[in-house]
């Protein structure tokens, strides 16, 4: 996650760490789904954000289903976050559900999720909506 987003500018508004960060995984989900299917990504993902707002408890208001991570009702909560704070636990969250899922899988997928996320660095990729997670669901 770090170096996908190394060399990016810094989200200017706590939608925008939201919005990249639901990109990252709208990519994620899309690959893992493909090989460990829904029920397995929502187990893992559920576990992850459990214990990740034990450390950053802004984000129990993320909401997991079967087509991913939601962040659309960590919005109201999200302004009153530290920028910092916030982006940092979003990279958490990313990096945390990474790792479980490569110690899941013999990081056999961490390759594969790898690319695409480093795929999602793609102008073309950025300017799309009609494939883009919707935050607000």
């Amino acid at each position: 996650m770090r170096a996908w987003r190394e060399g990016w500018p810094v989200p200017a508004s706590p939608q925008a760490s939201l919005d990249l960060t639901a990109r990252a995984f709208h990519a994620l989900w899309g690959r893992g789904h493909s090989t460990l299917g829904g029920v397995t990504l929502v187990a893992v993902s559920e576990r992850v954000l459990q214990e990740t707002a034990k450390v950053h408890p802004h984000l129990s208001a993320v909401v997991v289903g079967p087509e991913g991570m939601r962040f659309g009702a960590l919005d109201p909560v999200a302004v009153g976050v530290d920028p910092g704070r916030l982006e940092e636990s979003l990279v958490f969250l990313v990096e945390q559900w990474l790792c479980i899922l490569g110690a899941l899988t013999g990081e056999v997928l961490s390759s594969a999720l790898g690319e695409s996320l480093l795929g999602e660095r793609d102008p073309a990729a950025a300017s799309r909506t009609e494939a883009e997670p919707e935050r607000s669901r």
